[in-house]
């Protein structure tokens, strides 16, 4: 329905209400539908008074909206109610409460209240009713729910509900019937008929007045109350104390808290604070003076805490703020607050703080006693008893596992098919023909692997001298001017020569073939690159043969 939210409300009428209430739209049919076109904001349903209510929409003729419902009857026209009428439904006017005739402008007796003057006033003729709620107003005289009692106040007035007289000005007591006897400058208490004197006035009717410098005097003894800065019978006197009040009566000087002296001119020393400077400062972190007034610290020194750093650490606590748990002293102790020391420690420990054991050798309270020899084992810091070492037992550990045990104290049992094992960790011990078979098998896996190694070597040998028959050196024959054409070419530009062995004469040669000429001195390379003998051979193979390398106009042939 165009986003709008829609609600449903049956409206019908209660006594003279107007009374509706949100309902559902299921199984309600329209009466009549909405035609296209038209804004959906109102619809009536089958049965009385139910529509479809949308934001923004109107009231049904003769009602008007108030808040979100309409609940409001209208009467308008000729119909419009007079001041003594209410509108109770469209155009229909009724009485108001109190009033009745046709035209409701009679008021209802006094004896009667409510719509139409049908309600019976209980608390006539002591009172009035509420043309609404039918409560009484009682007269200045009666007083109770239907106003059924007198009140005996005789110069004041009674409350409705408790009876209790409030006094005219100038009587009291609790029937209001004793007159006061107190001047002008005063008031009278309804209850006990006492003058209450005005500031300035004193005297039992308040009639004197006081003579103090402006200052309150007491209203039945007369005496000067001065005001602050001021002393004396008459508070003439001015004060002299700076941080203090004066004593009234001989202006001595009663001093705030954190000063002292005859006038309240001087602030207390470091470490002291208070009353005159009585009271001396907690411990207070690096001895910093704490607040004069109060005494407060700013923080507190080991070992102390609370404001005023005056109060030793918790039991069990220490050190910086008490937020440092002690350590475990003896019996329960607790350790020093300040730095967590421990005054004794339990046996077999020592320390500022328990926390070391006892030196081998030693144990007991303090370490003082020296242990007894044990032969295999230590001993226990607290008794002094031997502790063994795995395998051993007895008093002084001297004593060697029985066969079948092992392990700490020989308390473990062997689980070897003799029951012979080690004594420390139960390995299973070896029989005679067991240990023999045991060196047997070593010994032959040793000769087999000699063996093995042995024929590789001799592998090994063998292939490197075939491969060294292979590298069999490549001779040159004839003369280069002969061959240069038959072999390729390899620029050298920047390269540098593989270093060769040359030898003059090679007894290999069988062919006398002539050697490859040395070359020019303008022709010979650099010493660190080429070796300048008459010839040579390079024992430097590939994939194609030994190599030759031969400068001659920067080029290397290779054969």
């Amino acid at each position: 329905m165009h986003g709008r939210k829609t609600r449903l409300i049956r409206c019908f009428l209660s006594g003279l209400r107007l009374v509706c209430k949100t309902l559902s739209r299921n199984n309600l049919s329209p009466q009549r539908r909405r035609k296209a076109g038209e804004p959906d904001t109102l619809h009536r349903f089958r049965g009385l008074g139910i529509f479809s209510v949308s934001s923004g929409s109107v009231c049904c003729s003769g009602w008007q909206r108030q808040g979100d419902e309409c609940l409001t009857p209208l009467c308008e026209g000729n119909f419009t109610c007079n001041e003594n009428e209410v509108c109770v439904r469209p155009n229909e006017c009724r009485c108001r409460h109190g009033y009745f005739g046709a035209s409701c402008d009679t008021k209802c007796p006094a004896q009667f209240w409510g719509p139409d003057c049908k309600g019976k006033c209980n608390c006539y003729p002591n009172g009035q009713c509420d043309d609404l709620t039918g409560k009484c107003t009682c007269n200045h005289n009666r007083w109770g729910p239907n106003c059924e009692n007198a009140c005996l106040c005789q110069k004041g007035k009674c409350d409705q509900d408790t009876g209790k007289c409030t006094c005219h000005p100038g009587v009291w007591g609790p029937q209001c019937n004793n007159n006061c006897y107190c001047s002008i400058n005063s008031i009278c208490d309804a209850m006990t008929g006492r003058c209450l004197c005005n500031p300035g006035w004193t005297g039992r009717n308040c009639a004197i007045q006081c003579n103090c410098n402006n200052s309150p005097c007491d209203q039945f003894t007369g005496r000067c109350q001065c005001r602050d800065r001021l002393w004396g019978p008459r508070c003439e006197r001015y004060c002299q104390c700076v941080h203090g009040k004066c004593n009234q009566a001989d202006g001595s000087c009663t001093c705030t808290p954190g000063y002292r002296g005859k006038f309240c001119r001087e602030p207390c020393p470091a470490g002291f604070y208070g009353q005159n400077c009585r009271n001396r400062c907690g411990h207070c972190k690096g001895q910093q003076p704490c607040k004069v007034t109060e005494g407060r610290c700013i923080t507190c020194d080991r070992g102390w805490n609370g404001t005023r750093c005056d109060q030793l650490c918790s039991k069990g606590f220490f050190g910086e703020n008490c937020q440092e748990v002690c350590p475990t002293c003896k019996d329960g102790h607790h350790c020093d607050p300040i730095h967590g020391k421990c005054s004794h420690c339990n046996p077999g420990w020592i320390g500022d703080r328990c926390e070391v054991r006892c030196p081998n050798g030693t144990y007991g309270e303090n370490c003082e006693n020296n242990c007894s020899h044990c032969f295999n084992g230590i001993c226990h810091v607290v008794t002094g008893e031997c502790l063994c070492d795995p395998g051993f037992y007895g008093t002084y550990c001297n004593m060697t596992c029985q066969p079948g045990q092992y392990g700490v104290n020989c308390n473990q049992s062997c689980s070897c098919h003799d029951k012979n094992c080690d004594p420390v960790s139960g390995a299973c011990h070896l029989q005679p023909n067991q240990r023999m078979g045991v060196i047997a098998a070593g010994t032959l896996v040793s000769f087999l692997l000699i063996v093995l190694l042995s024929l590789l070597c001799c592998c090994c040998l063998c292939r490197n001298k075939d491969d060294h028959n292979k590298k069999a050196k490549r001779i040159l024959c004839g003369r280069f001017s002969r061959i240069s054409t038959k072999l390729p070419r390899i620029p050298l530009r920047r390269q540098k020569l593989p270093k060769v062995v040359v030898a003059h004469h090679d007894p290999e040669n069988t062919f006398n073939c002539s050697f490859i000429e040395p070359l020019s001195v303008a022709e010979q390379p650099s010493p660190s690159s080429w070796s300048s003998q008459e010839s040579f051979s390079s024992f430097e193979s590939g994939d194609e043969g030994p190599v030759y390398c031969v400068p001659h106009e920067g080029n290397c042939w290779w054969c």
